[in-house]
């Protein structure tokens, strides 16, 4: 960026416009491999954000809203720069395929910080990371439950040990969940996801936020409007956008997880749903057998809260049925 002008390869954006179009980083035998981008450049400068959806492109809500994000937000009425990336993974989102690219079998969320000269999603990674995200003073990357995943809405960070970013990604995460924030850290039963784009972004000194919400392929308005909500919530507290924040009821931290398998396969019969709160020794499931006998009565090895629910209910041993967050009451000093 430079002065009022943004420019990202051939998008460009003046000050009080904006600006899409597609950034180009392959090509396949019959077209190009692009992902498609949009720069809002407020009337008055100010903050960076950068918001991210699909990199798992089957992950609906998020695309939906930064779609909607852009599309709504005016540079009359934006303090600073929105670029935005809706659809991150374009081959995915085409062959409506779950976590693995099409292409190369590679998890996008994976491979960052990338390589100029590895396969398509360690290019795609690094083009993202060094020619977009570090742009920005922050970034949301939205996210929910995969094609085989439903799943209970949540923010994370992963913390760096810099102070400032820290205390910085902390609030944004605070604000863009509804009830569960997660911070990951070395050494802790929250590890963070090394070659995720929050993880790395957030190397690179941008705080960077994991948005999660969404479920199994699906497409609910109320999971596009808690991605939506969040987005606002960040805008309108580094002053982007005018109003100020909502935030409705307390917020529990995760301080751990953990999850529960099949010992026995057969059909499952869940008897809670995502969002529940779990007792220690608390019957979870049924395992039945082609005979409709039960094999196994699956219960809870701990308290917590259901995070995600496996879509799939004929299982195999040792396959996941639930995973399951432990929380505590969420201290805002730290």
């Amino acid at each position: 960026m430079k002065g009022d002008i943004v420019r990202i390869r051939d998008v460009e954006a003046k000050r009080g416009t904006t600006q899409r179009g597609f950034v180009r980083v392959g090509e396949t035998p019959v077209g190009p491999i692009q992902f498609p981008i949009v720069i809002i450049q407020g009337t008055k400068p100010g903050p960076t954000l950068c918001l991210t959806a699909g990199v798992h492109a089957a992950e609906y809500p998020g695309i939906a809203a930064v779609t909607q994000l852009t599309r709504s937000v005016r540079p009359e009425d934006l303090t600073g720069t929105i670029i935005a990336v809706p659809v991150v993974n374009q081959p995915m989102f085409q062959a409506r395929a779950g976590f693995l690219s099409p292409i190369d079998g590679l998890n996008l969320n994976r491979m960052f910080p990338g390589s100029p000269t590895g396969s398509i999603s360690e290019i795609l990674a690094h083009v993202l990371l060094n020619e977009v995200v570090v742009l920005a003073d922050y970034h949301i990357d939205c996210h929910g439950g995969d094609l085989t995943e439903t799943l209970w809405p949540y923010a994370g960070y992963s913390l760096t040990g810099n102070p400032q970013l820290d205390e910085q990604g902390k609030t944004l995460a605070r604000l863009y969940t509804p009830r569960i924030v997660a911070l990951y850290e070395e050494g802790t039963p929250l590890p963070p996801t090394k070659g995720s784009l929050t993880y790395t972004a957030a190397q690179r000194g941008v705080a960077s936020v994991l948005g999660e919400c969404g479920s199994a392929g699906t497409l609910e308005p109320a999971d596009v409007e808690i991605h939506v909500r969040g987005i606002l919530n960040v805008t309108r507290f580094l002053g982007m956008l005018p109003g100020d924040p909502s935030v409705q009821g307390d917020r529990l931290r995760a301080v751990g997880q953990f999850t529960v398998t099949a010992r026995r396969g057969g059909l499952v019969h869940l008897k809670i749903r995502v969002g529940d709160p779990l007792k220690s020794g608390q019957e979870i499931a049924e395992i039945h057998n082609i005979f409709g006998d039960i094999v196994d009565r699956v219960q809870s090895p701990a308290d917590g809260i259901a995070r995600i629910i496996w879509t799939h209910k004929a299982v195999n041993t040792g396959e996941p049925l639930v995973r399951c967050w432990i929380v505590e009451p969420e201290r805002l000093d730290g």
